[in-house]
């Protein structure tokens, strides 16, 4: 009689199998971890858009409000929507402009954002004031989006920014 041996090892099924499996761990984990950085990316860029904003904004504001005078319009008794605005700073006496011009917020005709990184899509100042006693009040509205869309959806975004200030030195 013979006698059959006893093989240690697998089999083929075995082995397809396990490969299977494994490969499927594998695409999940790659998908997860895709997943995680485009995330991760996207936080990134909205966090250096609302950071540039947000300086560019508390200057504006801070301008504004503690300005001498609103030199353009002259007068808000009539509420308005402008592209620019001119007051004059009560400390140092020098006009500065702000304007919306060619994707951006300039303040004296120097940009306030980095234009290669951030373009502003919508801007506008509005002007209200309901008494020529009363003080201007100046609302900031924009819009950013980044200079350049990238193919991956992350790296696409629009961010509104609105503020009103009133004027507290005007004479």
């Amino acid at each position: 009689m013979k006698k059959f041996s006893i093989s240690k090892g697998f089999t083929l099924i075995e082995i397809l199998t396990v490969i299977s499996i494994l490969s499927v761990i594998g695409a999940i984990t790659v998908s997860v971890i895709t997943i995680t950085l485009r995330t991760t990316k996207k936080s990134d860029v909205l966090e250096i858009a609302r950071q540039e904003s947000d300086t560019a904004l508390t200057q504006m504001v801070k301008n504004i409000r503690y300005a001498q005078s609103l030199d353009n319009p002259t007068s808000c008794v009539t509420s308005s929507s402008v592209n620019s605005i001119t007051v004059t700073s009560v400390t140092t006496r020098i006009q500065t402009t702000y304007s919306c011009t060619a994707g951006t917020i300039k303040a004296n005709n120097i940009s306030l954002f980095n234009t290669n990184a951030l373009q502003v899509t919508s801007c506008s100042f509005v002007c209200t004031q309901p008494t020529l006693n009363d003080p201007p009040t100046i609302t900031i509205q924009y819009t950013l989006k980044p200079a350049s869309t990238g193919v991956f959806s992350e790296t696409n975004f629009t961010l509104p920014f609105q503020s009103s200030v009133t004027m507290r030195n005007v004479q």
